[in-house]
């Protein structure tokens, strides 16, 4: 299974934290690396947030272990501006770009985010209220920079990697941190997860699987949403005479898969529905126009203008 979606013959450098779940991936890669079952090179990369007391001490232990295996290692420290954006969501970003900038032509970037995690997201995206590109979950494939992201083992529990590092006696970091419930997904993860976990043993796969089902019909939905729309929806234009043509709903989905496309922050039902009312059950003007923003930043804010009967979508 991890070969269906990893490439042997091509680099693979592991997002490795320190903890449990990195811990376990960059051990596993380095298991196959000594049976010679990986033909690029393994490496390790580590990022230093400096956001807590013991984040120089988790940076060295990293070093020690891929040093104790040989594997070559390398950490980036990061300044995280939380003005912008929440902590968790700079932090996020942060990460991202280093990898992005690191990562060349066909190297691999391994990440180890399992079923466990899938389902803590989906339960907190649902509790703040989201769409059906909300319910997808983290792909398992995608490009980043040069290179890719691979997340292959979303189909394992977060108990299936604990027993891996017990069976091998792998030492890894704790963060006490994440045993804090004032963060709402440490109180899913801790509490929410646990009590569902109780009464239906498979609830984070499951989860995962009903995840992993949206993503395939989101998939299929945009397609055919091009094969019959797509000459409409190209570029930062669209016309209002094809949008009055069509039912509300598809009018909806032509909306936001427009925007979707220009890679700007996804608008929520309420702006959705200011939308409607200004450019379709409204005479749009020069004047008129509509905001949005993700609060975490993200995405890009934008906004819609009209002119000669087009929306236009700008980015702030």
């Amino acid at each position: 299974m991890f070969f269906d979606l990893v490439d042997p013959n091509k680099n693979i450098i592991v997002a490795f934290s320190g903890g449990g779940d990195s811990s376990a991936l960059l051990h596993f890669c380095y298991e196959l690396n000594l049976s010679k079952l990986l033909y690029g090179n393994l490496s390790a990369i580590h990022i230093n947030h400096s956001l807590h007391q013991d984040s120089d001490q988790w940076e060295e232990h990293c070093k020690i272990f891929c040093e104790e295996r040989n594997i070559p290692f390398q950490s980036h420290g990061v300044n995280i501006n939380v003005k912008k954006s929440g902590l968790e969501s700079a932090a996020r970003n942060a990460r991202y770009k280093i990898f992005q900038d690191t990562l060349q032509s066909h190297d691999q970037l391994l990440m180890a985010h399992h079923a466990d995690d899938v389902a803590e997201t989906i339960l907190f995206r649902l509790f703040r209220g989201t769409g059906i590109d909300g319910l997808q979950g983290p792909m398992k494939k995608r490009t980043l920079g040069e290179g890719l992201l691979l997340r292959p083992w979303l189909s394992y529990t977060k108990s299936d990697l604990t027993q891996y590092l017990s069976d091998n006696n792998i030492k890894f970091i704790s963060d006490n941190t994440n045993f804090e419930d004032n963060q709402d997904r440490n109180f899913i993860r801790n509490e929410v997860l646990k009590i569902a976990s109780n009464r239906w043993p498979q609830a984070s796969m499951q989860i995962q699987q009903t995840a992993s089902l949206v993503s395939k019909h989101k998939k299929a939905h945009d397609f055919l949403l091009v094969q019959q729309f797509g000459e409409h929806i190209r570029g930062p234009k669209l016309h209002r005479k094809f949008l009055l043509e069509l039912e509300e709903d598809a009018c909806v989905e032509v909306i936001r898969y427009w925007i979707k496309i220009n890679n700007v922050a996804m608008p929520n039902k309420k702006i959705i529905g200011e939308i409607l009312k200004a450019f379709i059950y409204s005479s749009p003007s020069a004047r008129t126009k509509v905001n949005w923003s993700r609060v975490d930043n993200d995405q890009k804010s934008a906004f819609l203008t009209f002119c000669d009967g087009d929306l236009i979508l700008n980015k702030k």
